[in-house]
């Protein structure tokens, strides 16, 4: 099948003043293609749903962060189902790839910012929701945990917290049917790990709520069906293509590095068997998305 809307080119560069980039993963064109395709199957994944936290999305003096926002596309969608007063604010290290201006609504602003670092004054206890996804596996657990403290803070009392993150690890592994898929985990866990970074957060999430003091945290996992283990074609297409596309971000991430483990023929080889064996047998991955209340 092939690719869809979501596999555009990256937005046209911004204007937003750039920063130092610290972020320790891909940083490049099919990054973020496989980015948009990612929001598309989450999106459908949750029903068209955007936002798990129960908020009152009428407020008209509603504040929303969106904490490495990428390209700024869930917000933008957010926008759509917000009052037209609503503040929306993104953030990330990358503002070449935000989306330009004038071809978002004027209530989303974009601005650059670190996970890592702790948020301006005016952010602190100011937001009715802050919301942050797939960023914390290139973090340690230190790391990630000391991040959702700091993002956090930007909760005003009564305001809620939304984390979405991965689980790199646990697919569908008989190790005849799915052979190319475990090859493709353990690649992945064994690049990751040696980065310094961790390839499972989404298990962790309502844990590492809880220890910065939230409450009411709920949980959610969600079973993504890739290619033909999927019932509708289009969705599986998009888990098969978020797939390859991870494979083909890391190695142009770390393919040519010096003393990689994975040479350019294993992952040609492995990205033919990888496609072949999705489109027949197929394969699962999950994501966990947590959330959680600010007491007032």
């Amino acid at each position: 099948m092939a690719p869809h809307a979501e596999t555009q080119p990256p937005p046209s560069t911004a204007t937003t003043t750039p920063i130092k980039d610290t972020y320790r993963g891909p940083r490049h064109g099919i990054e973020y293609n496989r980015l948009r395709t990612q929001h598309d199957l989450v999106k459908y994944q949750e029903g068209g749903k955007l936002i798990q936290s129960p908020l009152a999305l009428t407020n008209p003096s509603l504040r929303i962060l969106d904490s490495a926002t990428g390209d700024g596309q869930w917000l933008i969608e957010v926008a759509d189902v917000a009052p037209a007063t609503a503040e929306l604010v993104g953030t990330d290290l990358a503002p070449q790839f935000f989306t330009k201006e004038a071809d978002r609504p004027a209530n989303v602003t974009l601005t650059t910012h670190s996970i890592f670092e702790r948020w301006p004054e005016a952010f602190r206890g100011s937001f009715d929701l802050v919301h942050q996804r797939f960023v914390l596996a290139v973090a340690s657990d230190a790391g990630a945990q000391d991040a959702l403290e700091k993002l956090y803070e930007c909760v005003k009392p009564g305001g809620w917290i939304e984390v979405h993150e991965g689980d790199m690890e646990t697919v569908e592994d008989d190790p005849v049917k799915n052979a190319a898929m475990i090859r493709f985990r353990d690649m992945m866990v064994k690049a990751w790990t040696g980065l310094g970074h961790q390839p499972s957060p989404g298990p962790r999430l309502a844990e590492w709520l809880g220890a910065v003091g939230a409450t009411d945290v709920q949980e959610k996992v969600q079973v993504i069906k890739a290619g033909a283990r999927n019932e509708d074609p289009v969705q599986g297409e998009r888990a098969l293509l978020t797939l390859l596309g991870l494979l083909d971000s890391i190695q142009m991430f770390l393919g040519g590095k010096p003393g990689f483990f994975f040479s350019p023929e294993d992952f040609k080889k492995l990205r033919v068997d990888l496609e072949d064996e999705l489109r027949t047998v197929g394969n699962s991955w999950h994501f966990h998305i947590a959330w959680a209340k600010k007491p007032e």
